[in-house]
This record gives structure tokens, sequence and C-alpha cells, in this order.
């Protein structure tokens, strides 16, 4: 799957279990490139993706 955030494919899933955030079912996944957590759901049929954590911005030298 591609990261929303930078369109890496170099994800990681998370095994995370907290209220709201949890499920085999939409698991969720972080990008080893920029860092963004999000998992992606289906509502009606339609995928949506709920950011958790914004991608990490990179500072110039």
């Amino acid at each position: 799957m591609k990261c929303p955030g930078c369109g890496s494919r170099t994800a990681v899933e998370i095994d995370m279990h907290s209220e709201g955030f949890t499920a085999e079912e939409y698991p969720v996944k972080e990008c080893g490139s920029c860092g963004m957590v999000w998992r992606v759901r289906l509502e009606k049929g339609e995928p949506k993706i709920d950011i958790i954590k914004a991608a990490e911005s990179k500072k110039n030298g």
C-alpha cells in the first residue's frame, strides 16, 4: 500500500490497541519513509483514510 503522505511503499503494520484504533479489520500502518501513521477503513463500501499522526517534516540543512 502506498503512503497517503509521501507515496512511498515502505509501510510497517503496527499492533496498536487503544480506543478507536484497534482491529485486525483496519490495521494501523506507519510509513518507513516519512513517519505518517494511518489506517484505511471502509465506510459504506468506500475506503476512507484516518490519519493518526501526520508525516514528519524534513528541515533543510
